[in-house]
């Protein structure tokens, strides 16, 4: 029986969720259906990133039905996807489909009436795009009812689940680097949205929440409005852990690159994760020395594990790679990095008072 567990297709099927779930989505334009469509052709693109193709193509879940109220993307759905069960209505399809996980994949705008409709109306899992939603006492209003009806609620920062990650933070279980002490992001992107993965990413590897924020914007106009911006924050997590967030509006020649910085090593993620190094210290020299990283045995999308990822979050009751506390600490880190560049480049201590704050 020993001989027989070692083996690579048991672990392969020990790594899949027990019962095979009824998925749906709502949502059918460029995060439901579409965003692979840009990336043809992309070197290191782990196709797909939509959630429709990546359900089809997780273990353990079945998509059987989509809504969006533009019949035109339903239309164009049911051709890519071969979908029969397409509705205008999303409650007219949770009310019929009775489905298990559901891909809220609609601009941010209406997702937290829509998140909290569908805990309301019983669904065992959400799985929702980023950013959260705008404000965040939506935020707060999503979680409470997802909460209230034991609802799992799973925000779609897939790279939480992306397998590189995943051996990342197993090199730093394992003591390689030592000790985690500070994580460094380098992205020109705007703060709620594309930055979610990054800030998300953070959250997960620091194993903490974040306790407090400073940040600092490109001028003082992008501070004054409620739109989507980038900039460049300081944030502390409740362990210590640090973090920087390096974001300007002009391109800087960098690709999203991350850093996570140890007692005697660091893991670098180069060339929008694409690339991984491992760097440790020669333990009798101590001269710096880059080793092989673990590459991923069983490499795949990281949709497709988020997806997953999700299912088995509903066997075990809870979800742990990115509940919707990470996206709301996502948004909450974004706007707390504007409201300190607004009042003086402050230290702002989390959570925020003002749950009205916005971004977007």
């Amino acid at each position: 029986m020993a001989e027989l567990e070692s083996k690579a297709f048991n672990v392969v099927a020990d790594s899949r969720p027990k019962h095979t779930y009824r998925g749906v989505v709502v949502g059918c334009g460029r995060m439901g259906s579409t965003i692979d469509d840009e990336h043809i052709g992309m070197p290191h693109y782990p196709w797909p990133w939509a959630h429709a193709p990546a359900m089809i193509e997780a273990r353990g879940i079945d998509l059987v039905a989509a809504a969006d109220s533009d019949p035109s993307k339903l239309d164009d759905f049911k051709q890519r996807w071969g979908i029969e069960a397409l509705y205008i209505d999303y409650r007219q399809m949770i009310e019929k489909e009775k489905p298990d996980v559901v891909a809220v994949t609609t601009r941010p705008e209406p997702r937290a009436e829509v998140v909290v409709e569908l805990a309301e109306m019983g669904v065992k899992a959400i799985f929702a795009t980023k950013p959260m939603c705008r404000t965040l006492a939506e935020a707060d209003d999503m979680i409470q009812a997802c909460q209230q009806n034991n609802v799992i609620l799973s925000m779609a920062c897939h790279l939480n689940w992306y397998n590189w990650y995943t051996n990342a933070r197993k090199v730093i279980t394992d003591g390689v680097i030592g000790d985690l002490r500070s994580m460094i992001c380098h992205s020109p992107a705007s703060l709620s949205n594309l930055q979610s993965h990054t800030f998300a990413l953070f959250r997960l590897f620091a194993g903490a929440p974040a306790k407090w924020v400073f940040g600092v914007l490109d001028n003082d106009q992008h501070a004054e409005g409620h739109g989507d911006i980038p900039g460049s924050g300081y944030i502390v997590y409740e362990n210590g852990i640090r973090a920087v967030m390096n974001s300007h509006a002009e391109r800087t020649g960098l690709s999203w690159t991350i850093e996570f910085v140890g007692e005697k090593g660091r893991i670098i993620s180069r060339n929008a994760h694409a690339q991984f190094e491992l760097r440790t210290t020669h333990p009798e020299t101590n001269t710096p020395i880059q080793n092989q990283f673990p590459n991923p045995w069983y490499p795949r999308s990281s949709m497709v594990d988020a997806i997953e990822g999700v299912c088995l979050s509903i066997e075990k009751g809870v979800e742990e790679i990115c509940p919707g506390e990470f996206g709301r600490e996502t948004l909450e880190i974004a706007i707390a990095i504007r409201e300190s560049h607004k009042q003086g480049n402050i230290k702002l201590d989390l959570p925020l008072v003002d749950r009205s704050l916005r971004m977007g």
